[in-house]
C-alpha cells in the first residue's frame, strides 16, 4: 500500500538531520517490479495523493514510472523520437525539423517532457497565434508536429496523457481559388529561365506539382498516346517515390504541351536519370533553386508576390471544369485521393445555376409516354 513519510521527523517525533531542509513529504508506493519508489513533497496531502495515485495505476495495469518524464524535450525528440521516423518522407521530416527548431524548442526544449500540460499547450498555441509572420496553417502543422511527438511519449511510457489533446486552434480560412489567366501563364513561361520554362506548361497543361513537374523521366512521356506518366518527384536533388498512391497517374496532354516538351528535350539533354529537366549544373533541380528563379519570374511577370507555382495546377483544373471535364476525371488527374478533396478545393468553379438541368426531366417522361403510347389522361 501507499503510504507517506516524513522527511524532517522521526516516528518519536524527534527531528532528523534533514529538518527544515528540502521538501518533508515522501510518497512511497511499489512499483510493477515490486521495488519501492518514492517522490517527495511540500505538502503532505500531495505526496498521499500522489502515492495513492500510483498505486492505482499499478493495479490497472497503466503504470508509468514518474522518473520517465524527467527527460527533457529536446533530448527525448533528438534521442528517442525523430531517428525512428523512418516511415515518413523526407519533407516531412523536413517539415518536423523546422517545427523543432524554430517553436517547439525554444519553448519546452529544456523542459522536462512529463511537466508540460495542457495549459501549456494552449499558451504555445496563443502565443504562435499572436504572431504576425505565423499563419494559421503554419500554427496547425507546429502544434500538429508537437502533438505527434507527445502522442509518441505516451506510447513509449514516457508520460501518461497526451497534453496536446482537446487544445483549440485557430480557425483556418478557406483560400478561394482565383485561377491565372491565360496570359498570365503565358508570360510565366516567357520570363522564366528557359531550362524551366517547359515546368509552367507541366503544371498548366497536365496539373503537376512542383517535384512531379522536377522530377518528370523523358521514358514516361508517351507522345504517340499523348500523356504523362506520373511515377515520381524530385526531392532535393533526387527522385523520389510520390507521396501518395493515388498522386501515382496517367495524364492525358494536347499538343501543345508535348511540342514544348519536345523544345526543350532539342535545347536540353536529359539530366541524371534521364530527368526531363535539369539545371544549369546538369543534376536534377532543388526547390530552392527553382523557387528562387521563379520568384524572379513572377515579378517580371507583374504577377501578385507570392504566386505559387501550384496556382498552375489550380489554372489546369479549372480549365478542366470549363470544358465540361466530369469531376470524378478530374479528380483523377490532378491525382487526389478522393473526390471530396476535388470539390472541396474547386467545387465553387463548378457550374451551379438554378436553371441547370431544368427541363431534362420532363423532357425524359414525354419521351417515354410518347415511345409507349400511353396517354397520360387515360392512364393504362
Amino acid at each position: 500500500m501507499a503510504r507517506v513519510k516524513d522527511l524532517w521527523k522521526n516516528r518519536d517525533g524527534s527531528r532528523t538531520s534533514r529538518y527544515g531542509s528540502g521538501k518533508r513529504y515522501l510518497a512511497v508506493w511499489e512499483g510493477p517490479d515490486g521495488k519501492e519508489k518514492t517522490r517527495a513533497f511540500e505538502r503532505k496531502i500531495d505526496a498521499s495523493r500522489h502515492g495513492s495515485a500510483m498505486e492505482t495505476d499499478r493495479l490497472r495495469g497503466s503504470y508509468i514510472d514518474p522518473r520517465a518524464g524527467r527527460i527533457s524535450v529536446r533530448t527525448y525528440a533528438e534521442s528517442r523520437w525523430f531517428p525512428l521516423l523512418v516511415h515518413i518522407s523526407e519533407n516531412t521530416r523536413d517539415t518536423y525539423g523546422r517545427h523543432l527548431r524554430n517553436r517547439i524548442y525554444p519553448a519546452f526544449g529544456e523542459r522536462e517532457i512529463g511537466s508540460l500540460t495542457r495549459a501549456d499547450m494552449k499558451h504555445f498555441v496563443a502565443v504562435m497565434d499572436k504572431d504576425p509572420e505565423l499563419s494559421p496553417s503554419t500554427v496547425h502543422t507546429a502544434f500538429a508536429t508537437l502533438r505527434i511527438m507527445m502522442q509518441a511519449a505516451v506510447d513509449d511510457e514516457i508520460i501518461i496523457a497526451n497534453p496536446c489533446s482537446r487544445v483549440k486552434l485557430p480557425r483556418i480560412t478557406e483560400r478561394v481559388i482565383d485561377p491565372l489567366s491565360p496570359d498570365a501563364v503565358l508570360g510565366l513561361a516567357d520570363v522564366l529561365s528557359p531550362r524551366y520554362r517547359v515546368a509552367v506548361f507541366l503544371g498548366a497543361g497536365a496539373g503537376l506539382r512542383r517535384g512531379e513537374a522536377l522530377g518528370l523521366v523523358v521514358p514516361r512521356v508517351d507522345f504517340l498516346k499523348r500523356s504523362i506518366d506520373v511515377r515520381v518527384q524530385a526531392q532535393k536533388g533526387k527522385l523520389v517515390d510520390l507521396k501518395t498512391r493515388y498522386s501515382k497517374r496517367v495524364v492525358p496532354v494536347d499538343d501543345l504541351i508535348l511540342e514544348e516538351i519536345r523544345r526543350h528535350m532539342l535545347r536540353y539533354e536529359p539530366g541524371p536519370e534521364k530527368v526531363l529537366i535539369s539545371n544549369t549544373w546538369k543534376a536534377i533541380a532543388k526547390p530552392s533553386s527553382f523557387n528562387s528563379c521563379w520568384a524572379k519570374a513572377v515579378e517580371k511577370a507583374g504577377l501578385p508576390t507570392g504566386t505559387r507555382f501550384h496556382d498552375l495546377r489550380h489554372f489546369y483544373a479549372s480549365s478542366l471544369i470549363a470544358a465540361g471535364v466530369n469531376a470524378k476525371a478530374i479528380q483523377r488527374r490532378m491525382g487526389h485521393a478522393s473526390i471530396t478533396e476535388t470539390f472541396d478545393t474547386y467545387g465553387h468553379l463548378f457550374p451551379d445555376h438554378e436553371d441547370l438541368g431544368r427541363g431534362a426531366i420532363g423532357a425524359m417522361l414525354t419521351r417515354f409516354d410518347e415511345d409507349s403510347g400511353t396517354d397520360p389522361e387515360q392512364g393504362n
